[in-house]
């Protein structure tokens, strides 16, 4: 039997996503849920999971931060993320840190299905439309590449905190860091995001669609 282990921090979708794939995946599965990081990281040291299925957006960490985690306790742990956010702002980045594969929650229950399939088979899920990116990503020319997409997932992580409307303070504890140290972050956003301002970064995000 294989043991999944569902990270969402609403109860009615862990149970939703449950029922889902218990019903038609070839495989037998038992499932286990989570409500945030630091929950799935505990279960993770006392079960022995086939499958992960990860929301990027945790009440306690950013789901790349818990990814990054699972992987640093088991490099071999197949990871999909779940997200509501568009695939062309997490599709690569997840990918790059390890994930699976990429399902955005309005895809269809087949789709679902189709990429536990394949990632319990020992493969990797990537849709025709995420193949296109990763194709874009490696064809398109330097000057059409979004400014983006050359932050650190930290960064990327402070700029869509920003544009939610937390200050620094709020974010260092958020994170668990220093102001002085969020404050050389956004420095380092400014300069990569060739802006001025923290107003101007978060029209950015307005601008390019950027959430966390």
């Amino acid at each position: 039997m294989k043991r999944i282990l569902i990270v969402d921090d609403h109860a009615v979708v862990r149970q939703g996503i449950a029922r889902i794939i218990c019903d038609g995946i070839e495989h037998q599965l038992k499932c286990h849920e989570a409500p945030d990081g630091k929950t799935a990281i505990e279960l993770i040291d006392k079960w022995e999971y086939d499958l992960v299925l990860l929301d990027i957006s945790l009440p306690d960490e950013n789901g790349l931060d818990v990814l990054k985690k699972l992987h640093r306790k088991n490099p071999k742990l197949p990871v999909i993320i779940l997200s509501t956010y568009p695939e062309e702002q997490y599709t690569i980045r997840t990918l790059r840190a390890g994930a699976m594969g990429y399902i955005n929650k309005s895809a269809a229950a087949t789709e679902l299905k189709t990429a536990i399939e394949k990632v319990l088979s020992g493969g990797k899920y990537i849709s025709p439309s995420q193949a296109e990116l990763l194709a874009d990503s490696i064809s398109i020319r330097n000057d059409d590449i979004p400014l983006y997409t050359s932050l650190s997932d930290r960064e990327f992580q402070l700029v869509c905190m920003i544009a939610n409307g937390k200050t620094l303070s709020e974010i260092a504890r958020d994170l668990n860091l220093s102001v002085k140290t969020i404050s050389t972050y956004r420095t380092r956003v400014l300069e990569k995001l060739q802006l001025r301002t923290t107003a101007d970064i978060i029209n950015y995000c307005i601008t390019n669609k950027l959430t966390l």
